[in-house]
């Protein structure tokens, strides 16, 4: 079976990749599938540049192609940025005729926020999405945790001038709602594995078929286990989120001041992902009420590899705040290692873990319930220690890659045109 899959995440090993912890949880779907030698795969990707490229890397049987975006001028891009613009469809035709060149039995896409699955009604073979986000909801939660405009005074001119502010990203986003409305109408498959991303396709393509399938989680989490170490003088707390408003970083702050005003032992919370000094950073704080210097919330950027890792099993528990998601990576990955872990109930979160027995679920955009969770974490090591230890059973059970590759086969097979 030759499958041809989209993604707007870079296969990694590739030159313009950005470093990952051990790949994406798509790279490691690529890995496994290519265990099974009945199937062959294409992986298609889009970047800036002027002309598309085919190649394979060492030791892979994928076959890459890579896609130009439009537009190639300096000015003509600053233009889109700046004003907002929907991206070109010229891409599309580049789309098109790898599928033509490669020939699939199958077309895969991962997401409906990029473009590739526009392509969908021009495919002759049957074709799946792989739910991942969705732009139309995220847009409405997207101000969850703070206003778009309360960034401005952060924004520095030239960020301003170069449409790269938060305010541009933001519009910019809203603008491709138009764009994945038109995907789920054409749309006749998905994949998805939590209740959100089921209800909300049952509504956005109702002609469409749903199949459940768990993701695969990156080989680096797989081969670590946490402990609980007794007698340390600090609670330490870490959270994987990236930059957008509505991850709930202000709730970071918000949480960190009242369990430091309240505990005697000092509570340190390392978040990974945001570097220090950006624009969401200054406005979180500005609203929680707190300096950035003065707070025990330490941002530490980007982490990669082991040092990652190294993180995470140091650490006493795994927060995640964010005010939308579906089925968190980080939360996922947190569970692997048999972290006992808090999250906010809202999405697909809840379908990740049984609450008050593999983790803690609190509403979003609440410091309080938030605080009070990780108290009950604090306080009861050893009930904290229980729920790791069952969420990593849990974790161990649903991302199981041989599994996962065998439901995703099964999928291909029932497939509709």
């Amino acid at each position: 079976m030759r499958v041809l899959m989209f993604s707007n995440k870079q296969p990694s090993n590739t030159k313009s990749s950005k470093k990952t912890v051990g790949g994406s949880w798509i790279d490691s779907l690529e890995k496994e599938l290519l265990n099974y030698p009945e199937i062959e795969l294409g992986f298609v990707y889009s970047e800036l540049a002027k002309k598309p490229n085919q190649f394979q890397l060492e030791n892979s049987r994928t076959e890459y192609f890579m896609v130009p975006r439009h537009p190639y001028s300096k000015f003509d891009r600053w233009y889109n940025r700046f004003f907002c613009k929907p991206p070109s469809k010229k891409p599309l035709s580049g789309y098109l005729k790898v599928v033509t060149q490669y020939n699939p039995d199958v077309v895969l896409f991962f997401g409906t926020e990029s473009d590739y699955s526009l392509i969908v009604p021009a495919l002759k073979v049957p074709s799946v999405i792989w739910f991942q986000g969705n732009l139309t909801v995220y847009e409405r939660m997207y101000e969850n945790g703070m206003k778009i405009w309360s960034t401005l005074r952060f924004e520095k001119f030239k960020k301003i001038l170069m449409g790269d502010s938060l305010i541009h990203n933001f519009y910019a986003q809203t603008g491709l709602v138009a764009r994945e409305r038109e995907i789920f109408v054409n749309a006749k498959n998905f994949i998805g594995r939590t209740d959100w991303d089921r209800r909300v396709t049952s509504i956005m393509a109702p002609q469409a078929n749903y199949f459940h399938c768990d993701e695969t989680l990156r080989e680096v989490f797989w081969k670590n286990k946490w402990k609980h170490v007794k007698g340390k003088d600090k609670f330490i707390i870490t959270t994987t989120i990236r930059s957008n408003l509505y991850k709930g970083l202000e709730t970071i702050f918000e949480t960190c001041k009242i369990l430091n005003d309240l505990l005697a032992k000092e509570v340190v919370w390392r978040v990974i992902g945001v570097d220090t000094g950006v624009v969401y950073v200054k406005t979180a704080a500005k609203i929680a009420g707190v300096k950035v210097s003065e707070s025990n919330v330490k941002l530490l950027g980007a982490r990669f590899g082991d040092d990652l890792v190294e993180k995470l099993l140091d650490s006493d528990l795994y927060v995640h705040p964010s005010h939308i998601e579906n089925s968190p990576n980080a939360v996922q990955e947190a569970m692997l290692l048999g972290m006992p872990v808090v999250a906010t109930n809202c999405g697909g979160t809840p379908c990740m873990l049984e609450n008050g027995k593999e983790g803690l679920l609190v509403q979003s955009k609440d410091p309080f319930a938030m605080a009070g969770a990780i108290l009950e974490i604090v306080e009861d090591p050893v009930a904290a220690q229980k729920m790791g230890e069952n969420a990593r059973k849990r974790a161990f059970q649903r991302n199981d890659g041989k599994k996962i590759c065998s439901d995703l086969l099964t999928i291909f097979d029932n497939l509709k045109m």
